[in-house]
């Protein structure tokens, strides 16, 4: 065991603070007993965070000696650091998979090749009370996340990617479990699904907190007797104990995965913390702006049937620069609008942001383009629907928008997270994937209508886009391309 240079600086997080903030588990202080024992010196037990770069004693008397944890990290293994002046100090880390959590770490005046194996065996035993120690120590959720995420790409050549969409008050306690469970989902995508990119969406829904983790890797078969059969046992315990974590949570956890075709996770808890309403009004105002007439007429009919919280449902004519000036009038909640309406570079985007009471905007777009759809939620677009697609959709998305918030596809997410793609290129949707593999099995339009519960004309469509980004001329050129 050779002391090596600390690779990477270190937080110390105060005693006093973690104490407070995490009552030590009676095994990790029976462990630190038992090892200053058995070694005739003094032991701690230190939690370790290795994606927020801290660490913090949890258990022991005195003064962490010398700079022991980032050497452990350094390494990754046992170390041995006998600085001048004082006593060696020995550091063995815990381990949870590929991740270090924590240490033990004793203090003596000398260590045999058995106090070594003493401490490694013990720390063994540290994991298991150090299992759910990556509480958020005051972070927010995204911020806890993106740094796990940073630790996965850390491990090897993985891409990961957040997203995240709305904002909205979690509570402490739901966060913490929450965060965990993200933990869980990307330990497995580090350590069995040999993934080239991962990303992770958080998403404040109406009432609700959605958390999606998406890989690329080599997937499982979720069609055996349960959606967890997974043939690594170690990734079936963790998503076993995720889902068991979400009924505490009255949450729902589903996992899709196919062999060779990566995992989707996604999980849904509910959050009691009700967003602020606007005063004044009881109801949401809608202003509709199409270039048609009688799309603008079927959305004004659909909004008024389908949502009986939505109030005043207006319509005005298809010039965006009168976009501005009729919301100042009509004082809209929230303005749903065709994409096109909004010009090239989105300007009226900003001129609606400087109103005094700016509405939430909604897009309407058969085919919104992956760059404009960045750009629109990046200027605080609430949503965009094709009312062709799912009418009930469009109604929900209204809704949410109405109450400030923000609801998009899972398609969209992986979309918005996907990185931008060169100038030129045509770039095929997640949802255009489904219709060219359903396409190659011989399926007719309604047929693929029917199996993803979409309308036949929406297929057309996607076949259409399909045949022009591909440069195919016909279905059975787009049949062959699988």
């Amino acid at each position: 065991m050779i002391a090596a240079a600390p690779s990477r600086a270190l937080r110390a997080v105060p005693d006093a603070a973690t104490a407070a903030a995490v009552e030590p588990d009676p095994l990790l202080r029976r462990i630190a007993d038992h090892l200053g024992t058995l070694t005739g010196g003094t032991a701690w037990v230190v939690r370790v965070d290795e994606a927020g770069g801290s660490w913090a004693v949890l258990v022991g008397d005195g003064t962490l000696p010398g700079d022991v944890v980032a050497l452990l990290l350094a390494t990754r293994g046992p170390v041995l650091d006998d600085g001048p002046g004082r006593s060696p100090v020995l550091a063995v880390p815990v381990r949870r998979g590929p991740r270090i959590v924590g240490a033990c770490v004793v203090s003596a005046d000398g260590f045999s090749d058995a106090d070594t194996h003493l401490a490694e065996l013990l720390a063994g035993y540290a994991a298991l009370a150090l299992a759910d120690s990556g509480v958020l120590a005051g972070r927010t959720l995204e911020q806890a996340v993106r740094q796990e995420l940073s630790w996965v790409e850390a491990r090897g050549s993985v891409r990961a990617d957040l997203v995240t969409v709305g904002a909205g008050a979690v509570p402490g306690d739901v966060a913490d479990e929450v965060f965990r469970m993200t933990q869980e989902a990307l330990l497995n995508v580090a350590v069995h699904a040999r993934a080239a990119t991962v990303r992770v969406g958080v998403v404040h829904g109406p009432g609700t907190l959605t958390v999606l983790v998406e890989d690329d890797g080599c997937g499982f078969d979720a069609t055996g007797g349960t959606r967890l059969h997974v043939a690594t046992a170690g990734a079936r315990l963790g998503l076993r104990a995720m889902a068991a974590r979400a009924r505490r949570l009255d949450g729902e956890l589903e996992i899709d995965s196919t062999p060779a075709a990566g995992t989707r996770l996604r999980l849904t808890i509910p959050c009691s913390a009700a967003p602020p309403v606007a005063p004044g009004r009881a109801r949401t105002g809608v202003l509709v702006a199409t270039a048609r007439p009688v799309v603008r007429a079927g959305v004004v009919r659909l909004l008024q049937l389908g949502e009986p919280g939505l109030g005043m449902v207006s319509e005005v004519a298809d010039l965006a620069d009168d976009l501005p000036g009729a919301c100042r009038l009509l004082g809209p909640d929230v303005l749903v609008v065709e994409h096109g309406l909004l010009g090239e570079d989105l300007a009226v985007l900003d001129r609606l942001a400087a109103l005094p009471a700016p509405p939430a905007v909604v897009l309407l777009a058969q085919d919104c383009p992956d760059e404009r759809l960045r750009a629109a939620v990046a200027a605080g677009v609430k949503g965009c629907v094709d009312p062709d697609d799912d009418p009930a959709r469009l109604v929900a998305v209204v809704a949410a928008a109405g109450r400030g918030e923000t609801l998009l596809a899972d398609d969209q997410l992986g979309r918005l997270a996907a990185p931008p793609r060169a100038s030129g290129a045509q770039a095929i949707t997640p949802r255009e994937h489904e219709v060219r593999g359903l396409v190659a099995r011989g399926l007719t339009d309604r047929q693929i209508a029917r199996a993803l519960a979409i309308s036949a004309k929406t297929v057309e469509k996607h076949v259409g886009s399909l045949l022009r980004k591909t440069g195919t001329r016909n279905r059975t050129m787009l049949a062959r391309l699988g």
